[in-house]
């Protein structure tokens, strides 16, 4: 039994989050997001406009971000969606470098069409972020594409890769920059598993929320995972360790839960809980238990998130 969240998994909980959250004092549930409407061209086809994807009252429009997905080359990928925290990054980088229409050099990339780059000779790493739907190489009219660099280094959140042309790749992936000379492609470092990565869905939480997470840059499946998360702050402090939700995925439920494929990575969840004890940035740590390769890490932590404890 496969899950049949997918493309909908992200969407429904942009959609059931906000019932819950309209204390939150932010413009958006993520720590980089601009004022809810970012204008977006994809760069090869045209196909574009300016899409309000988030209100004043928190909500996320559904039907919009569905859109923006095929201005990122979605329209024949049904089960994959681009990160609606790469759509807030975008908007928050247009706002605040008052940046005209972003064009998407690059945006989703399919397995086959990420391998055919590497095949070329491409700048593309096996375990690229395009892959994930958290990626893209980017230009913004009226920035230039050094400057759009150095800022997106300077958030200390993201990836950000410079080509000494007018755009840049950026990513939600672990906060590091490159450029030509330093990109490491050619050596391969993602491969077993080496660069796994755990992204939850939003960066601001209210106690008893659900958080939703994906495991990414997977080179080879099956991983296996124990069946609790643990909170802790940056110190390493434990605040609290939590079962995973693995009713109705048809997961075996042991001490060593199976992840068999990319599907199943892009759709674990857990529950915070009613009380919680930490005022501080916590993250999701998660222990692997079956590793394909001793080379890939025993466990690994989440980005950051903010419990907003009323």
């Amino acid at each position: 039994m496969r899950p049949k969240l997918n493309r909908l998994f992200i969407f429904i909980s942009l959609l059931l989050f906000p019932l819950s959250s309209q204390t939150f004092d932010k413009s958006g549930r993520y720590f980089f997001e601009g004022d809810g409407s970012v204008r977006l061209v994809n760069a090869k086809t045209g196909d574009g406009g300016t899409f309000k994807y988030h209100s004043a009252d928190d909500q996320y429009n559904l039907q919009t971000l569905d859109r923006i997905n095929e201005v990122f080359g979605l329209k024949t990928a049904p089960d994959e969606f681009i990160a609606p925290r790469l759509i807030a990054l975008l908007d928050y980088l247009q706002d605040k470098l008052k940046g005209g229409t972003i064009r998407i050099v690059s945006g989703y990339r399919s397995p086959n069409y990420n391998n055919n780059l590497r095949k070329k000779g491409r700048l593309a790493a096996r375990t690229s972020l395009h892959i994930e739907g958290m990626a893209a190489d980017i230009e913004m009219d009226g920035v230039d594409g050094k400057k759009l660099w150095e800022f997106v280094r300077s958030l200390d959140c993201c990836g950000a890769g410079y080509y000494h042309g007018k755009g840049i790749h950026v990513d939600v992936g672990p906060s590091r920059f490159w450029d030509e000379t330093s990109t490491k492609v050619e050596q391969d470092l993602g491969a077993r598993n080496k660069l796994i990565l755990l992204r939850t869905n939003f960066d601001y939480y209210q106690p008893g929320e659900r958080i939703y997470m994906t495991l990414g840059r997977i080179t080879d499946y099956p991983v296996g995972i124990r069946p609790k998360v643990i909170l802790v702050t940056p110190a390493g402090k434990e605040v609290a360790a939590l079962p995973l939700d693995l009713e109705g995925k048809g997961l075996k439920k042991s001490d060593c839960v199976p992840i068999p494929d990319r599907s199943w990575a892009r759709s674990i969840e857990f529950d915070l809980p009613e009380k919680i004890d930490s005022r501080e940035k916590i993250q999701v740590r998660m222990e692997f238990c079956e590793k394909p390769f001793p080379e890939m890490p025993d466990r690994i932590e989440s980005n950051p998130v903010s419990i907003e404890i009323p």
